[in-house]
């Protein structure tokens, strides 16, 4: 189960990796929210169970038999020649497992605190405007228009919403907190926090967590502009950057933090994405899914270079972590710790002998080669038995091969396949399959390229609409008085960032 664990935080960490690297192309082909939707990836490999254990290239099943009473011996013939005295080595397994165990409880605990805190301090002076599934209510706390509760769902706004926003952004704004609640956004925040809590010493999932949020602001965006008219979306942009601010809650959803902002500015200039292209998205999405949760699944080959490249670093086998110690039997008294024998006038005479018990000796050998097998045999004296069996010429194979090869190509087919020959298991890795897979993946993604470049012309309209926009955003900020400085300062520059490179980004497409 450790090394299970072991595994699963290391492999989600490689998707963690994959999807950085997928969401900017991925958003920019098929929309944000199939970029959004990529980060159920690490998400599943976590909640992935290993392999079946006849699948797994691991040692055969220990044999039992009743009514006989067995020996179990341990002999590595790598190594020195079996000892009664071992030494066992320190195990730090445990600590390091509470250390770990310590730190995720008091991640989840943290942040538990600290949002009931942040909900109390919502309610507390809140007035209600809208009753119904999702309250609606104006609070002094809240700094802009935000989403928070699972089972009692709320929208907050600010106390001055109505003066600092107009109509049209009022409206807009309700409707991009009413979408997080029904896309489902709070329930996958707390998805993203747990998964975050079993990585809280690993910084690439602390970037993958802001990486989480930005693509989920931006397909909340992209789904509440779909469709919409090229003034609803400056309305839009100037909802956005009335709402700037720096604080957030990780567990509620906020229309706006400043470190999102030329991104979000980026989404008005988006077109609606055709359902043909979404189709083409969601397919890229499974065929990546499905090849990349294969190729990490524990129990494969890869797993298996995974455990040896964790060997090779940091010197921990993870394959006896989860393995059976083997009994260590008490060494044999010393002549000087006997007391000496009593001294008896005369022998009683002996008991009639009684029949033995029929005994087996269980030998588990690793070879030079590193093979693990075990061997039965019958006696009483286990160092002739033992002397009987070491000879190499004598170890019979019980481990099964994992080897790769061309399987018969069939839709439906597993990627792994077991079979016997000459007597002896063989695991076989479906090469072709998994190339299969991979250029369907690699189809999919020129059919994007495809699409994306006949759709350079209207991405450079789009462009200059979303210029106008902000610069139309740009100049209302300038012209509203009721700003603090600090806020129009903050928010000034950020969208001059913002119409800097859409300028830029414009002078190239010409």
């Amino acid at each position: 189960m450790i090394a299970w664990a072991i595994e699963a935080l290391i492999a989600s960490t490689l998707l963690m990796l994959l999807v950085l690297v997928l969401r900017a192309p991925v958003r920019r082909v098929f929309g944000a929210g199939v970029a959004y939707a990529l980060w159920l990836l690490p998400v599943v490999r976590l909640l992935l169970p290993p392999l079946p254990a006849d699948w797994q290239p691991s040692a055969a099943a220990p044999i039992s038999r009743a009514a006989e009473q067995v020996t179990v011996m341990f002999v590595d013939m790598a190594g020195a020649a079996p000892t009664r005295d071992v030494a066992a080595a320190p195990d730090y397994g445990p600590v390091l497992l509470a250390i770990w165990a310590i730190g995720a409880v008091g991640f989840i605990g943290w942040h538990l605190i600290r949002y009931r805190q942040f909900v109390r301090s919502m309610l507390a002076d809140a007035r209600a405007t809208v009753f119904g599934p999702v309250r609606v209510i104006e609070s002094d706390s809240a700094s802009g228009p935000l989403a928070f509760g699972i089972w009692r769902k709320y929208v907050a706004f600010p106390s001055d919403f109505k003066e600092r926003y107009d109509a049209d952004e009022q409206a807009l704004a309700l409707a991009h907190e009413l979408t997080h609640h029904a896309r489902g956004d709070l329930i996958a925040n707390w998805v993203a926090l747990v998964v975050l809590a079993l990585h809280w010493f690993n910084p690439i999932a602390w970037r993958a967590f802001r990486a989480f949020r930005a693509d989920q602001e931006m397909a909340c965006d992209e789904r509440v502009l779909a469709g919409r008219a090229a003034n609803v979306r400056h309305a839009y942009g100037r909802a956005i950057v009335k709402s700037a601010h720096g604080g957030a809650v990780s567990a509620a959803c906020h229309l706006h933090t400043i470190n999102e902002l030329k991104g979000r500015l980026r989404m008005l200039s988006k077109d609606r994405v055709s359902k043909a292209r979404l189709a083409s998205g969601a397919a890229a999405v499974a065929a990546v899914a499905l090849v990349s949760l294969a190729l990490t699944a524990s129990g494969t080959q890869a797993a298996e270079r995974l455990r040896s490249q964790v060997k090779a670093s940091i010197g921990v086998d993870l394959a006896q972590l989860d393995a059976p110690k083997a009994p260590v039997p008490p060494g044999a008294p010393q002549a000087a710790d006997l007391p000496p024998p009593p001294k008896l006038a005369e022998a009683p005479p002996a008991p009639p002998a009684k029949p033995e018990a029929r005994r087996h000796t269980k030998i588990i050998i690793r070879t030079k080669d590193g093979k693990v097998e075990t061997i039965d045999t019958e006696g009483e004296d286990i160092d002739a038995e033992l002397a009987r069996v070491m000879p190499e010429s004598k170890i019979r194979v019980m481990v099964p091969d994992v080897i790769e090869g061309k399987c018969a190509d069939a839709d439906g087919k597993p990627l792994v396949k077991n079979e016997r020959r000459d007597g002896k298991q063989v695991i076989i890795i479906c090469r072709n399959r998994i190339e299969r897979l991979a250029s369907d993946a690699k189809w999919q993604a020129k059919r994007a390229e495809i699409v994306m470049l006949r759709a350079g012309e209207i991405q450079r309209h789009a462009r200059m609409s979303a210029l106008d926009s902000v610069r139309a955003a740009r100049a209302g900020i300038v012209a509203n008085r009721d700003m603090s400085e600090s806020a129009r300062a903050a928010a000034l520059k950020g969208i001059d960032q913002a119409i800097a490179e859409l300028e830029a980004d414009a002078a190239k497409a010409k």
